[in-house]
């Protein structure tokens, strides 16, 4: 089964390309979401980002995390460190699913490809692009955050450069 890698910056349009193939879609955001409601991922984002990190039914709170992890570079490897075998798990376990029900081919649609390690089990790789405005008002309206919340997360993403390359 070939893995077809779909990388690129947060709202650059990553989920409308990877429906374009017309492969089934491993989707790193869904299982990114999975992976912090497990135990031992939560428990390590609480011990490093904070209790304020967690609403009053003990549930992630994704806004307060992305505020204190996206502040800075270091809190943003942090993150990655923590949550990163955990969301690799969930995915490797989607692609083993697909490759059992007989797919020839997925699209592993992350925006941390490179930072996961996650190239190496692509047999492509595909950088997508678009403008940093347009991304900003899609996160915007996407994820239901402030302007200042998306530029924030903008700044925490990889130059288009490095995905051109």
């Amino acid at each position: 089964m070939k893995i077809i890698g779909l990388t690129g910056a947060s709202g650059s349009g990553k989920s409308v390309i990877a429906k374009m193939f017309g492969f089934p879609i491993v989707d790193a955001d869904k299982a990114a979401r999975a992976a912090v409601e497990i135990d031992e991922c939560l428990e390590s984002l609480v011990e490093n980002f904070g209790e304020e990190i967690l609403n009053n039914d003990k549930t992630l709170n994704r806004k307060e995390l992305a505020k204190r992890a996206f502040a800075e570079k270091e809190k943003t490897n942090k993150l990655n460190e923590i949550t990163h075998p955990f969301i690799i798990k969930i995915m490797n376990d989607e692609i083993d699913m697909h490759k059992q029900n007989g797919a020839c081919a997925v699209v592993l649609d992350a925006p941390q490809l490179f930072e996961a390690g996650c190239e190496k089990m692509c047999d492509v790789v595909i950088g997508v692009l678009a403008d940093k405005e347009l991304r900003k008002k899609r996160i915007m309206a996407r994820d239901n955050i402030s302007e200042k919340d998306a530029v924030l997360r903008l700044s925490a993403s990889k130059s288009d450069e490095f995905f051109i390359e």
